[in-house]
């Protein structure tokens, strides 16, 4: 993957989230790599019913039913809100995680794409918090790249609603295009 590429997926979703803060760059780049399965516990059904049914459905309209995570497309993120409104099923929804979860990231495609945002962030306009960006360094190389949650400003912003899936399996199950 080149630099350009990356450096143009970045400003996009910097562009669509301007709140975002090093915790979201380091969440997205992590879905972008290691997809869903993380999150595919005994409990995923459940949640995300749930998650489904507190959602306002007529919150955040500009919302686009998918959005690229991953810098070459093939990881997603479906919104929930305008999946519901166009009709989407939960349990085919559902079915596409499961079948995403058997894909496997690789730690060193993350690693990559960790430094590249890096360096990226020390020349955009943007203040990103270098120690912030210090302790995950030292997080990754103790442990190596883990999940994390939205940070607190983020999720007052946007309200996140969504899955992660593979781009393929999401159209090849559901019928949507993305």
């Amino acid at each position: 993957m080149d630099e350009e590429s990356f450096r143009a997926f970045l400003i996009e979703h910097l562009r669509r989230r301007p709140r975002m803060e090093v915790r979201d760059v380091y969440k997205l780049l992590y879905q972008g790599v290691f997809g869903v399965s993380h999150i595919m516990g005994e409990k995923a059904w459940e949640r995300l019913k749930e998650e489904a049914e507190r959602v306002d459905q007529l919150d955040h309209l500009d919302e686009p039913l998918v959005e690229l995570v991953s810098v070459d497309g093939r990881i997603v993120r479906v919104n929930l809100r305008p999946y519901l409104r166009q009709g989407g099923d939960l349990r085919t929804l559902y079915r596409a995680m499961l079948k995403s979860a058997e894909y496997e990231g690789d730690p060193t495609e993350f690693v990559s794409l960790w430094g590249m945002f890096k360096e990226a962030a020390a020349e955009q306009d943007r203040d990103f918090d270098d120690e912030t960006i210090r302790l995950y360094d030292r997080s990754l190389e103790e442990a190596g790249p883990e999940p994390r949650h939205h940070s607190a400003a983020y999720r007052e912003a946007y309200y996140p609603a969504y899955r992660v899936v593979m781009r393929r399996i999401f159209e090849e199950y559901t019928g949507f295009s993305s």
